[in-house]
């Protein structure tokens, strides 16, 4: 049975919510001198079914207050909660099932109306009104009653319990006496009476963190018996605000977690996750998305609403279990549930409304300074382009309704969701809805579990054209949006490189409708207490129904003699799972041992149909109407259709081993197949270890009062990765053009590879040690974690001989990458008062990554270039990897300054300053690196009565920014458009064309609120 978190004892565990003060405070002997018939009555009348195997007599006594109304007092000081019992009752009364549960013991039990007080035998408190002598209230650390709490004179049985308003009062205590007061959930004070006469006490909760349920790869543990390095966020802690994806929610909270996007006010625009940076240039650099049990999950069919939890797995000691799609870490994203414990109807609604500014608009030359310098001719208008391209008030409407329920045996949740969002430009725009189910049914006692999720939703989205800022930086701020001859057309500038972004994203449509539609299910045959096997089979599907047409009004039509373009686009894509997985656990004295084992198979399909035509006799069916353009009758009109397909398919096993909640293992291992690899190299094996040792439970830390608890971890792991292109290791043929043979265009067939069979699985092998604590009466708690992982046999294409071979690439695995780390989390409760509360969390990581090899005997490559910039002037690329330098590193030119005539001078390879028109290969540089090497947020919560404010920071620190826009738009040189004013102040000295060099990068470092 699944524990709940909060405090357990007389009231359920709803009563530590604020907003049920009212039940809390219900009356704990509510007509105490009334006798015990009526509730023995209403208990012989109240029929229980229990089937328990080595649970606990909480776990136990919390079910029964389940199924029925009674609600349990008792001091966890004197009676064993945690004792471990069997029981299996059906339809028996509650005296029939206590008198199971505690026999053997000496506990006994008192019925007061809907209350049963536990007690040792001979040591019934009084709970009469005793002659006061000293008396008080207790309450806990938010200034709340507390009912139920034992209060007893040490050493004997003499004692009370409090009152509904966590009143008491005790008689014939002498100054000596010393009072325990002690409650479930509650840490335990020891106070002496001295010469008061009155005693306030405020019990403070046990800290449950290291009881908290954490989700692993194919289970569960909590947090206490975690030996590898995993963080785990709860709803409660995400953070709250708009957010195109729901991974925005926990940004920055998880430390060596980044989640990134280009483009945050496009509300089509995905994100980017890496978890401890990257360490492949072309296997996949994103961590595998696990979604309620099934892998591989789109985090575009999800909202935050109705997530529960997310888990991230950072190092391959927890993600190995995930073989060949684990190098890069494992996001497990638990979805909200409902709930067995009431048959109630649970009811959520949230909505939210929000909008969008630029809080920083690129500097450019206003007309009149345009025209001031001589920049270009004036065509009579005064437009500000960029601020054309700009919606005044996008708005985002987020919708959303959840219904929840369940009963002993049945649980369902339902949610709809409704979000239109507009994005800053005039252009991009997303309209979607969705609705997800899950529900759960137990049947035959218990035995058999039916678990399945639905999932269904439809996303409207209208794509914008990015380019269309950098044209409204460089466009004469003279010429007219509309034709001034006629007012209600566009005008249509001509020249290279110059459109009207206006008329381009007002004309032009650009779009796609998505379907979503995800479905799983799970069967669950419990056939032991300890033993559970369970199959789930799900299925994701998506369809991309994408458009684009441009009209005969278009410059696009204008410069090409045509009449429009119009194009369909739809792709499909269809991923099976099949998981087979069994579960066994025996606890025996201090020993608790838990396995697992399992099968798992995958298979991906995606196929697509791609039609393009031109020259349409009507714009009015834009893109609905393809056949009717003449380019298809001219034989000119484009096509193409596609199909692939890949499978994974494993076995796999994990051991967790526990000595006394002290000492812990971990191991797993796992055996799979790829069908992308060679045929000398399909499958991989990925083991996995790691081990914990609870220090402060040790005796020699008994002392140590300032430590609550204190785990070391280290962990070794290696993970796999197959994120690159599928048929790229085996032999495939491709057209090779056409050619006139015998009168007749005959279409040719040929080689378009080289294959591989020997191409294997990139592995990453990690190394993680971590150390976990709370101090100081747990109010400061966290982890730092250290850890290396090293890529070997990276796949990338590398040149090949011809001959003896066909094509001049070919894929192999040759280079190894290594990252180095440290993370770190604080957690710091600063004020907990009634009143006034104050927690503060620093989350924090520094990460290098370099590129140890990249050659072998046979392929040799000491570095590669990736990133081109773009014309004019072909400036080079601004990215190299080479060996023994940083991902993502800058080569370039370095900078020298400028000469009398405004040249751009440069450091040569002999570090002398020479004119940049004589710049050679040899003089570029490592000039920078792109990649932050350490990430920081710090959140701090504070509440005041009812009102509460978070003040949360978030930062990437020592990078550097190519500054495209300075490089680019910043310098005199370029004629005949539009600069920053940047162009004559900054970099005013400059008079020559650009050149890619360190001049133009700059720090990134930030500090987001």
């Amino acid at each position: 049975m699944k524990k709940k978190s909060g405090f357990r004892g007389l009231i359920p565990p709803i009563w530590n919510k604020k907003c049920f003060r009212i039940m809390r405070l219900t009356f704990l002997f509510l007509f105490a001198g009334l006798t015990q018939v009526s509730a023995s009555l209403y208990s012989q009348n109240t029929k229980l079914s229990l089937d328990f195997h080595n649970a606990r007599v909480v776990d136990v006594l919390e079910a029964i207050e389940n199924q029925s109304e009674f609600r349990f007092a008792y001091s966890a000081k004197y009676i064993d909660m945690d004792r471990k019992v069997d029981i299996e009752v059906k339809s028996k009364s509650i005296e029939q099932t206590l008198s199971v549960i505690f026999e053997g013991t000496d506990v006994k039990y008192s019925m007061n109306d809907r209350h049963i007080l536990l007690f040792q035998a001979d040591v019934m408190p009084n709970v009469s009104e005793q002659q006061e002598s000293v008396s008080g209230k207790v309450t806990d650390s938010s200034g709340g009653s507390l009912p139920g709490v034992s209060v007893v004179v040490k050493g004997t049985v003499n004692g009370i319990i409090t009152d509904a308003n966590g009143n008491f009062s005790l008689s014939n205590l002498s100054s000596e006496t010393i009072l325990v007061f002690s409650f479930v959930g509650m840490k335990t004070q020891e106070v002496l009476v001295g010469n008061n006469r009155q005693i306030n006490i405020v019990l403070e909760e046990e800290t449950i963190g290291i009881e908290e349920v954490v989700a692993i790869g194919y289970g569960s543990l909590q947090k206490k018996e975690l030996t590898s390095s995993v963080t785990s966020i709860s709803s409660k802690d995400f953070i709250e605000g708009a957010a195109n994806n729901a991974m925005q929610v926990i940004n920055g909270k998880v430390a060596g977690l980044s989640v990134s996007s280009t483009a945050p006010s496009d509300p089509n625009a995905g994100i980017s996750l890496q978890i401890r940076g990257a360490a492949s240039i072309k296997a996949g650099t994103g961590p595998l998305v696990v979604i309620d049990g099934v892998p591989g999950g789109d985090l575009s069919t999800i909202v935050q609403q109705d997530i529960e939890s997310i888990s991230v797995l950072k190092d391959a000691s927890s993600a190995a279990i995930y073989g060949t799609r684990g190098a890069n870490g494992v996001i497990i994203v638990t979805t909200k549930k409902g709930t067995r414990s009431s048959d109630k109807v649970s009811v959520v609604y949230d909505s939210y409304v929000s909008s969008m500014t630029v809080a920083r608009k690129p500097e450019i030359l206003s007309a009149s300074e345009f025209l001031e310098r001589k920049r270009d001719t004036d065509l009579g208008s005064r437009t500000n382009w960029y601020n054309e391209l700009i919606r005044k008030t996008p708005i985002e409407n987020n919708q959303f309704l959840s219904v929840a329920s369940g009963s002993q045996n049945t649980s369902y949740r339902a949610s709809v969701n409704y979000r239109s969002a507009e994005g800053i430009d005039i252009a991009s725009a997303r309209e979607e809805y969705g609705i997800r189910i899950n529900f759960s049914q137990k049947a035959l006692d218990g035995k058999f579990e039916f678990i399945g999720n639905v999932a269904n939703r439809y996303s409207n989205e209208k794509y914008t054209d990015y380019g269309a800022f950098n044209q409204a930086m460089q466009l004469n701020p003279t010429m007219p949006v509309y034709d001034p001859a006629v007012p209600n057309k566009f005008f249509l500038p001509y020249g290279y490189d110059t459109w009207n972004p206006v008329a381009k994203l007002k004309q032009d449509q650009n779009g796609a409708e998505r379907k979503f539609l995800n479905a799983d299910v799970t069967f669950k045959i419990n056939i032991l207490k300890n033993l559970s096997t369970q199959v789930m089979i799900a299925q994701q599907t998506t369809d991309k129904d994408e458009y684009n047409f441009s009209p005969s009004t278009s410059a696009e039509s204008r410069d090409n003699n045509r009449r429009g373009r119009a194009e369909r686009k739809y792709e499909k894509w269809n991923d099976r799972t099949f998981e087979w997985t069994t579960n066994y656990s025996l606890e025996k004295d201090a020993h608790k041992l838990k396995l697992l084992a399992g099968y798992s198979y995958q298979d991906f399909t995606s196929s697509g149909l791609w039609n393009k035509n031109f020259d349409f006799p009507s714009d009015a069916l834009t893109y609905n109407a393809l056949s009717e353009g003449l380019y298809l009758k001219q034989g000119k009109a484009d096509m193409n259709s596609w199909k692939g397909k890949n499978q994974l398919a494993a076995v796999f096993g994990r051991v967790n081993y526990s000595f006394n909640d002290i000492y812990l293992l971990s191991a797993s291992l796992r055996y799979e197949g790829s069908s992308k690899f060679g045929t000398n190299n399909k499958y991989g094996l990925f083991p996995a270890v790691s081990a914990g040792w609870r220090i402060s439970k040790m005796e020699f830390m008994k002392s140590a009062d300032v430590v609550n608890d204190l785990k070391l971890r280290a962990g070794f792991g290696v993970a796999g990765r197959e994120g690159f292109d599928r048929y790229t290791s085996p032999a495939t043929y491709s057209g090779a053009g056409r050619y006139l043979a015998e009168g007749a265009w005959l279409k040719v067939f040929g080689p378009a590879n080289n294959p591989n069979p020997d191409l294997k699985w990139e592995k990453a092998i990690n190394y993680n040690v971590g150390l976990d604590f709370s101090l100081f009466d747990n109010k400061l708690s966290g982890a730092i974690d250290v850890y290396q992982r090293m890529s070997k046999d990276m796949i990338y294409n590398y040149d090949a001989p011809v001959p003896p071979m066909i094509q001049d690439q070919i894929w192999v695995n040759v280079g190894t990458t290594q990252n180095r780390g440290i993370e770190m989390n604080l957690d710091y409760q600063v004020f907990n008062k009634k009143d006034f509360s104050y927690d503060i969390s620093i989350v924090g990581s520094y990460n290098k990554s370099i590129i140890k090899s990249l050659s072998n005997d046979r392929y040799n490559r000491p570095f590669f270039d990736d990133y081109g910039l773009p014309s004019p002037g072909n400036p080079g690329n601004a990215y190299r990897n080479m060996e023994g330098h940083e991902i993502g590193s800058f080569y370039g030119l370095r900078y020298a300054g400028v000469d009398d005539l405004g040249r751009f001078m440069i450091y040569n390879k002999a570090g002398e300053k020479v004119l940049s028109t004589t710049k050679t290969e040899e003089d570029k540089a490592f000039i920078g690196n792109g990649v932050p090497k350490f990430q920081l947020s710090w959140n701090n919560s504070l509440r005041y009565k009812n009102f509460d404010l978070t003040l949360y920071f978030r930062g990437y620190f020592k990078y550097d920014i190519l500054n495209l826009k300075q490089m680019y738009y910043g310098l005199q040189s370029v004629s005949n458009v539009n600069l920053l004013k940047d162009a004559f102040d900054r970099n005013a000295n400059i008079k020559s064309e650009k050149e890619f060099s360190n001049y133009f990068l700059e720090k990134g470092d930030f500090l987001k609120l």
